[in-house]
């Protein structure tokens, strides 16, 4: 799993992902190692981790503004 500091209230959430949100809904694989990548745009923030067994994409949207 990945150590960052968590600086923003973004960076804390996507940190809250990869310590507690890294099993694929599609085919059940955890990913102990996996990171979530963050884009933002347009008053909304992106939070994705793309499995590495079978390339299920989970996205998470935070919205604001």
């Amino acid at each position: 799993m990945a150590t960052r500091e968590a600086r923003s209230p973004f960076d804390r959430l996507r940190k809250h992902y990869e310590e507690t949100t890294l099993r694929c809904p599609e085919c059940g694989y955890v990913d102990d190692d996996g990171e979530w990548r963050v884009t933002a745009r347009g008053g909304q923030v992106n939070y994705q981790h793309i499995c590495p067994r079978c390339d299920a994409i989970d996205t998470r949207v935070l919205k604001y503004g």
